[in-house]
């Protein structure tokens, strides 16, 4: 078949998408058809693992060592930090903990498996992605366990007030007439309905998107940006959800370092978008090398993966440092005080009391049926 002739160019594409080409040649097929290399580079195609690794050279066994070298050492952060969790932290904390700094590894390791294969970009980003969205909700049940529960958290924060004017939506103009709400188990439900609706929402989103990638990637491309506009909304309302906990819970949580936390967490969605944003961009842009099989979209996917990988470390040594912090109680017990008249049991006269041979009583008992009266000397103050 000739490729020549413009009907034969989607074949041409697909031919050109699962398969690679030699670095430096025109990809040769079976039949002899000979596809120039910058029909390749405008394809924004992704090489298969053959062709890929036959154009890697010692630069890039040297970035697959280093990025492996990124994964342990995340994997050894996490380890560390989850001993000291099991071993020190409350057992209703302790899965939820677990589950939060997992997101860095987990997202290391996606992510180096995406510079090892070019053409799991997609799914690396949809397991990134997902994992915030899921931590981001441990996040949230993690605050209601530091309270001791729902109940709790209801009797001891109820004189505050829920404030919905925080970010990301304070800058609405409806936001200014929203009222102060209660907290009460209604308002405490509605929170996490915000936070819970992130893993349903993008994971539905990104479950659709890679169906449409399997089927065809054009698909894909041409319907990824009718998809924002649910997974912007979708991360909006979680955001907001966990702004207005945040805010609700200071008081109550101060030393708990709840801002800090949260905000490690964001940090990898941040990363995660903006970066991806840029690296899509300076394709686009052509500001990226072509040498098939590695594309530009090759080049700018192995900087975004690199600089996730050494951010990510960063990130888990800063969420070491904050859930290895040693946890004070949410509330406190109170200490009530009691003045005890301490009378010997030796004599039927007031002393002062010592430790073998002394008994308390809350009144001026009788003893031996002799009334004894206390005075303020006698009284000694005892915690209960």
């Amino acid at each position: 078949m000739d490729f020549e002739s413009g009907g034969d160019q989607l074949q041409k594409d697909v031919i050109a998408k699962h398969l690679g080409g030699r670095l430096g040649q025109p990809t040769t097929y079976g039949n002899g058809t000979r596809i120039p290399d910058q029909d390749l580079c405008s394809n924004d195609v992704f090489p298969d693992m053959h062709s890929y690794f036959s154009a890697i050279n010692l630069y890039g066994v040297i970035l697959f060592a280093c990025g492996g070298i990124a994964v342990v050492i995340m994997l050894l952060l996490y380890l560390d930090t989850l001993r000291y969790v099991v071993k020190n932290a409350s057992s209703g904390v302790k899965a939820h903990t677990a589950f939060v700094v997992s997101v860095y590894p987990v997202v290391g390791i996606a992510t180096y498996c995406a510079v090892v294969v070019p053409r799991a970009q997609l799914l690396a980003e949809a397991v990134a992605q997902g994992m915030f969205m899921f931590a981001m909700y441990q996040l949230f049940c993690l605050m209601v366990a530091y309270c001791g529960g729902e109940a709790e958290l209801i009797r001891h924060v109820k004189p505050n007030s829920l404030n919905p004017r925080v970010a990301p939506c304070c800058c609405w103009p409806c936001c200014c007439i929203l009222p102060l709400l209660a907290v009460n188990k209604r308002n405490v439900l509605l929170l996490r309905m915000l936070v819970l609706q992130l893993p349903v929402v993008q994971g539905l989103v990104y479950m659709i998107l890679l169906v449409m990638w399997a089927e065809e990637e054009s698909l894909y491309q041409v319907n990824y940006m009718y998809a924002q506009p649910f997974v912007v909304v979708s991360i909006i309302l979680g955001v907001w959800g966990m702004a207005m906990s945040i805010k609700m819970l200071r008081e109550v949580l101060g030393s708990h370092s709840l801002q800090s936390k949260f905000l490690t967490l964001q940090l990898v969605l941040l990363f995660s978008k903006l970066q991806g944003l840029a690296a899509r961009i300076s394709v686009w842009a052509g500001a990226l090398p072509c040498n098939p099989p590695i594309t530009p979209s090759v080049y700018g996917n192995i900087i975004y993966n690199i600089a996730m990988l050494i951010e990510m470390i960063l990130l888990g040594c800063w969420a070491r440092y904050l859930y290895k912090q040693p946890l004070p109680e949410a509330f406190p017990k109170v200490q009530k005080v009691e003045q005890v008249c301490a009378l010997s049991t030796l004599c039927n006269t007031v002393e002062k009391p010592t430790i073998m041979d002394t008994v308390t009583v809350r009144a001026s008992p009788k003893l031996n049926n002799n009334a004894i009266g206390c005075d303020n000397k006698n009284f000694i103050d005892v915690k209960l």
